[in-house]
């Protein structure tokens, strides 16, 4: 019944985009339509502060003062800013504020704006989620020079401040945003913002469509009207919705893809590349204290990475789409691989070259054996091991990779389950500290201290709902933590020791296991378009998830003449 609903649904959202597509009075109009957020349905709400805030609100509505290319080695694009200048205290940021730049619905952007879009998350904790303000806060104050210039001063010197405190760093319009006393739950229905897109056209729970904003300061190079979001909840529907070939821009696993997406039909393509990395990641604040036991001894963790067949998930999960190299134990994306260890490299080949019997006998060894005799290894006081590995339902390639892990973790006598739930569950899990492993994602930051003080050093953000690298684990380290705050100041020889200690204890320790790096997704069509990136020239990251870069890809777009 549950299957049957779900093509209805399909079926009627191809319907509403077929219909949209054939209006006449649309046929002059350049409509782009993307897959990009799942979701169960559109909630009217463009709140860019919001936990489950979407990805066409970030960086196609709501823009940076400056956009860091993780493709390109953080290559930056001054966006809302003219320029910005480190000063050579490396406390001090001067911000040189790019003038003739409007507001959607016709007020001027300047000094003021930016000053309070940082002054307001001080003012507003749960909106701080880039630590800039509090007791462990990166920010002393923030000053307005002249109605086009502001300094950043920073508490500390740092070589990545840069980095750090602008990225997906969104830029609020004061005389809006001032009226606005609850701005995480807060619903906004008329977006105020400088991005390309503000008029809400179109809005149901399964179709948004969204015009130009009429102000835009770049509108000379954008040549799309109007964005077009169907909805969908599952890989399963998106790759309904690409099959009728009206969906421009995805970012989606198909499998199988020239089976069942391309069908020699010239104008689909997908380039999937390498992504962020692909782990196992464990709570080390779980309530479970049988498992907590376990997850704390790295014997276990080992033996639990020599049982998971990461070809197999790369062949059966994502079809061989996937690169065959297996991420560190710390998830260094691929912009960051130089600062890899050597010796923790060799550990790590060990660790997770998939061996059944020498998983079994490294159990035994540390004490994990059957007890009573149920065919389930107890930990070494004796107490029962049972955790589930959660993934967001609907993600068929992380579903059908974490099945695979927690198979081969039960051939060795390990009793762990594979359980797909709702991406807001998993959310509300990070929170709460309820759940006991996740099937996930490190992260792409392309800055290493900013990567480290995320994923590990922050030890201010544990349990918190913040989205997706930072915290998921809820592990602290008095030792990490002191490491990575050297970062900021030293040199590039003892950045480069730093860098090498941390990932040698955390491999061995196998705080996460690494599985596999995940693909970029990237699925387009070029019937109605061109000027795509592609493989052979990677201009930018094409992800439509992503914040910030995605926008530059949406200007290189050119209508296809009919």
């Amino acid at each position: 019944m549950k299957k049957f609903l779900t093509l209805l649904m399909v079926l009627f959202f191809i319907f509403t985009l077929s219909s949209c597509f054939n209006k006449k009075d649309d046929k002059n109009v350049h409509s782009l339509t993307v897959l990009a957020d799942m979701t169960d349905g559109w909630v009217n709400n463009f709140n860019p502060f919001a936990t489950s805030v979407k990805g066409h609100v970030q960086g196609f509505m709501y823009e940076y003062l400056i956009i860091f290319d993780g493709f390109n080695n953080n290559r930056e694009h001054m966006w809302l800013a003219e320029d910005i200048i480190t000063e050579p205290d490396n406390k001090t940021l001067t911000v040189k504020v790019r003038k003739n730049v409007k507001w959607s619905d016709g007020e001027e952007f300047n000094a003021d704006d930016v000053i309070f879009s940082f002054i307001y998350s001080k003012n507003y904790p749960e909106i701080d989620r880039n630590g800039d303000w509090g007791e462990n806060g990166k920010i002393d104050k923030v000053e307005k020079i002249d109605d086009y210039t502001v300094k950043v001063v920073m508490k500390e010197a740092n070589r990545f401040h840069r980095f750090s405190v602008f990225y997906q760093k969104p830029m609020i319009p004061e005389h809006i945003w001032k009226d606005i006393k609850n701005p995480a739950s807060a619903i906004v229905k008329k977006p105020v913002v400088t991005g390309p897109f503000s008029k809400i056209k179109k809005y149901s729970s399964e179709m948004i469509v969204i015009g130009r904003n009429p102000y835009y300061w770049k509108a000379d190079d954008l040549e799309v009207d109007e964005l077009r979001l169907p909805q969908f909840n599952s890989n399963d529907a998106a790759l309904t919705l690409l099959q009728t070939g009206q969906v421009d821009w995805a970012h989606i696993f198909i499998p199988n893809a020239e089976q069942n997406y391309v069908k020699n039909d010239n104008n689909r393509k997908f380039w999937y590349g390498m992504n962020d990395a692909i782990r196992i990641a464990f709570n080390y604040m779980t309530p479970n204290e049988n498992n907590l036991k376990a997850f704390q001894d790295p014997e276990f963790k080992i033996a639990l990475s020599m049982a998971i067949d990461r070809e197999a998930i790369n062949e059966a999960a994502a079809f061989g789409y996937l690169s065959d190299e297996i991420p560190p134990v710390t998830g260094l994306p691929p912009a960051l691989l130089g600062y890899k260890n050597p010796a923790a490299q060799n550990l790590l080949e060990q660790y997770t070259t998939f061996n059944l019997d020498a998983a079994k006998a490294k159990l035994d060894a540390a004490g994990y054996v059957d007890v009573d005799g149920d065919g389930w290894r107890e930990n070494k006081e004796g107490g029962k091991i049972e955790f589930d590995i959660l993934s967001p339902a609907g993600w068929t390639d992380w579903n059908d990779g974490a099945v695979i892990a927690a198979d081969g973790m039960r051939k060795i006598g390990v009793k762990a389950n594979a359980k797909a739930i709702d991406l807001g569950l998993i959310i509300d899990s990070w929170e709460s500290g309820a759940h006991d492993a996740l099937y996930s994602g490190y992260g792409t930051n392309t800055n290493i201290w900013k990567f480290y003080y995320d994923t590990i050093g922050d030890q201010s953000r544990v349990k918190t709902p913040t989205w997706w690298s930072i915290t998921q684990t809820n592990y602290k380290n008095d030792h990490l933590t002191n490491l990575i705050s050297q970062m900021p100041e030293a040199n590039d020889t003892k950045l480069k020791l730093i860098t090498d200690e941390i990932e040698l204890f955390m491999t061995q320790n196998m705080i996460n296991i690494p599985i596999l790096y995940n693909g970029n997704w990237f699925v387009y069509n070029t019937s109605r378009f061109t000027g795509w990136a592609t493989a052979e020239n990677p201009f930018v990251k094409p992800d439509i998830v992503t914040h910030d870069s995605k926008v530059l890809q949406l200007l290189a777009l050119k209508p296809v003449e009919k």
